[in-house]
């Protein structure tokens, strides 16, 4: 999959390159809020800057968070369960990014339709951290402790794939989403009581998605 998208991504930057030519009368700036779903059960929203070097070449940053829908295995051993507000991973991230959109290849009234491609590095916060429920008689917490590490893999790459129409200064941006992003990855080797979490979560997923953002150009 990485391979057809780092394929794709070439075709996609040459005939950019290709096109390119002295224009000093487009938006260099953008900002952005946007927001996606995954397959896998994740939502997130993030605030995004580029700066556009040519109209169809640009490089920026987002930060945000992304957070779990559902969980899928709660590590639990005896006596003690990970706390009901830990079972969803969340972070927060940083992401830079490089942006490549194509000429204008559909125009309706003051609609313009163009074609774009955002490959990123995601950078999450290196810290794996979840509350223990200590249980007492029937089962209820009788107390809590922390677990934590600073072990696991906090990055990701991923790419955006999409549409984006423009009218005036505005644009909408959507499309999809492939992402390395491990969502257990801070927790995995997490230990408590000589156990595993990994032994409870299920095994890394590449991530498919759906994303749409609106951005302000100027």
């Amino acid at each position: 999959m990485m391979k057809k998208i780092l394929t794709l991504l070439y075709l996609f930057g040459s005939v950019l390159v290709a096109s390119a030519q002295d224009n000093d009368l487009f938006n260099k700036n953008s900002t952005a809020l946007g927001g996606e779903l995954t397959l896998q059960g994740t939502w997130q929203v993030d605030v995004s800057y580029h700066r556009m070097f040519t109209p169809y070449v640009g490089v920026g940053a987002s930060v945000g968070m992304w957070k779990q829908v559902s969980y899928h295995g709660v590590p639990e051993g005896n006596g003690w369960i990970v706390s009901s507000d830990y079972r969803e991973a969340e972070d927060f991230f940083l992401r830079p990014s490089l942006r490549l959109v194509s000429p204008t290849v559909l125009k309706i009234a003051d609609a313009k339709l163009k074609l774009f491609a955002e490959p990123g590095f995601m950078m999450n916060i290196p810290f794996g951290n979840v509350f223990v429920d200590l249980l007492g008689n029937y089962n209820l917490p009788k107390d809590v402790v922390n677990v934590h590490t600073s072990k696991g893999t906090w990055y990701a790459f991923d790419c955006k794939l999409g549409l984006s129409v423009d009218v005036g200064d505005m644009s909408i941006w959507t499309g999809y989403k492939f992402s390395t992003l491990d969502t257990y990855a801070m927790r995995r080797n997490l230990v408590y009581d000589n156990v595993r979490f990994n032994d409870f979560y299920p095994k890394k997923k590449y991530m498919h998605g759906i994303f749409l953002a609106v951005s302000y150009n100027f």
